[in-house]
């Protein structure tokens, strides 16, 4: 299809439709290689999978053993133990495949007409300046990333101490990955067949399931497992449901109904029962599978599947949410032509799900499922939910940026070392630094499911701005009166009809007229909703910061000061 594609004059077309399609077809992607090339670029590639896939540390598995241990252990030591550990077998294995995968990549580019990879994987969001655009909306959301940045390590340094964690230094990256159990944040939680101990020294090296809040984070890209030390108002309502759903024995398919319900009270699209028959929807028994979340067009018929290792949190119910968003997506637009059965943008497709996640996790909505027994609703209980999100989506902003600057870097030939230039972006940008000395023998970024797994990120660090400023749409649509933060546009055909709509077009428009079309505004991406969502929390913190440091000195980056 592709040589037959660029054997037209396409570019002469007079129909734009038709014109788009022709356009779309002549980026052939890293199959334009030559035949054995192609096939080294694939055995590359699906080495590279392997060895992530099947990564040990004491024969810990990342999920769910490591990412159980990051998530209740505040051993500073063990954490880094298992920090350096998951890097030793993963990013070190990789990284000479990784510099060939790149020369092959860079060759494929250039033969469909870029200069390198990284302009090739900036082409789908059709605009000269995205490089400046991303960075200025960066510049717009970094004061309130450097404000939570004091708050969260002014925390850190009353649990661990200022010589684990320095007053004015970056954060060790190994500590941000850790939370409460509920033994800890809730007293002796009693279960059937267990009592969370309260003391973490006395918990297994695995702590059970049923004691964990979530799964902990490897790249200090998530801060949200620090709730119990980073809460401002600690009697005040805790809106994590997931001891309840662990109460419950909630179930990986009543979690993804949960979702279809929430879709279909907008009067979106069920699943389709191949959805039901082909999603392998929790970690087999039997084989070595990535966990990592991921949702799959099979571009036959009604197929549409969800590979995710579902577990009963709070957390995962999110990412159930987030893959179904991928799906309605697939399906919204499934009579489209090929060319455009994709999203608007790669940003487009990861936010949709998010959206509906906005409204799921509002106190409001999770008392109104069954899951909450009330809803506080004063300022302190405000706060608290804020801070909650904030650990999760401000964040992630930075790591959500950082992570293909290095990309395009290395794509450009401007990196001559691949593991500094790592760690100077996260101190510049996250104000993170590694535990232990880092060198070019180590490969961190390829500890990061997504660079051996050769899938852009930049469209994360775009969905978790539009994301905001869709759901300001959708709740205006919903007729919701108040704060964003306390919309839920459940059940609220309009909003959904206003949703549809916008998945429906693929990406046979361009993006830019696409979101005209639903916020009646310029079309361009606007990270002022996300500011006012979190407006109150942004004032809280600043009051209690004091005169505390914002930001951190800069020093040797390849190792925390």
């Amino acid at each position: 299809m592709w040589r037959q594609s660029t054997s037209f004059a396409w570019k002469n077309l007079t129909d734009p439709l038709v014109r788009r399609q022709f356009q779309k077809l002549a980026v052939l992607g890293d199959a334009i290689l030559p035949e054995d090339k192609y096939a080294e670029f694939l055995r590359i590639a699906a080495d590279m999978e392997d060895i992530y896939s099947q990564a040990k540390v004491d024969n810990l598995s990342l999920d769910p053993d490591l990412t159980r241990i990051f998530a209740s252990s505040r051993n500073a030591e063990d954490l880094k133990k298992y920090w350096v550990g998951w890097r030793d077998a993963t990013g070190k294995k990789i990284r000479s495949q990784y510099v060939k995968f790149v020369e092959l990549s860079n060759e494929a580019a250039r033969a469909n007409g870029f200069n390198d990879s990284g302009e090739l994987w900036r082409e789908p969001y059709e605009s000269l300046t995205f490089e400046d655009d991303m960075a200025e909306q960066w510049e717009i959301l970094r004061p309130f990333y450097l404000e939570m940045h004091a708050y969260v390590r002014k925390k850190l340094v009353k649990l661990y101490g200022e010589e684990v964690v320095k007053l004015d230094g970056p954060i060790p990256a190994h500590l941000l990955g850790t939370a409460k159990t509920f033994g800890l944040s809730l007293g002796l939680y009693a279960l059937p067949n267990f009592t969370c101990p309260l003391e973490f020294s006395l918990l297994p090296r695995i702590p059970p399931p049923e004691c964990v809040n979530g799964a902990g984070n490897m790249w200090g890209q998530s801060w949200s497992h620090l709730q119990d030390i980073t809460r401002p108002f600690p009697d005040k309502q805790d809106v994590d449901i997931t001891p309840e759903m662990v109460r419950r024995n909630l179930t990986a398919i009543q979690m993804f109904k949960i979702s279809e319900d929430f879709f279909t009270s907008l009067g979106m699209k069920r699943m389709t029962p191949e959805f039901w028959h082909y999603s392998e929807l929790e970690k087999p028994e039997d084989r070595a599978m990535v966990c990592h979340a991921s949702a799959w067009d099979m571009c036959a018929d009604d197929d549409f599947r969800i590979k995710q290792c579902t577990v009963p949190t709070q957390e995962d119910l999110v990412t159930v949410h987030h893959e179904m968003g991928h799906i309605q997506y697939y399906q919204q637009y499934a009579d489209q032509p090929n060319a455009f059965r994709e999203g608007a943008n790669p940003g487009f497709h990861e936010a949709i799900g998010d959206v509906l996640a906005l409204s799921v996790v509002t106190p409001k909505h999770l008392h109104k499922i069954g899951f909450l027994d009330k809803v506080e609703n004063d300022t302190e209980a405000e706060i608290n939910f804020l801070m909650s999100m904030a650990l999760e989506k401000i964040a992630f902003l930075p790591f959500g940026y950082l992570t293909d600057l290095w990309r395009w870097d290395v794509f450009r030939g401007s990196v001559d070392n691949l593991n500094d230039r790592w760690w100077q972006l996260r101190q510049q940008y996250q104000g993170l630094c590694p535990p232990v000395r880092r060198s070019e023998t180590d490969f961190d970024p390829g500890a990061k499911y997504h660079v051996p797994g050769n899938i852009p990120y930049i469209r994360y660090f775009f969905s978790f701005i539009l994301q905001f400023q869709l759901q300001e749409v959708l709740c205006r649509e919903a007729g919701h009166v108040g704060p964003l933060h306390t919309c839920d546009i459940y059940g609220s055909h309009a909003a959904g009809d206003k949703l549809a709509a916008l998945l429906r077009l693929g990406s046979s428009i361009p993006w830019q007229d696409a979101l005209a079309r639903i916020t009646g505004g310029s079309g361009k991406l606007d990270a002022r909703p996300l500011l006012n969502y979190f407006a109150p929390l942004r004032r809280h913190i600043r009051d209690s910061l004091g005169n505390s440091t914002v930001g951190w000195t800069s020093g040797d980056h390849n190792i925390c000061p």
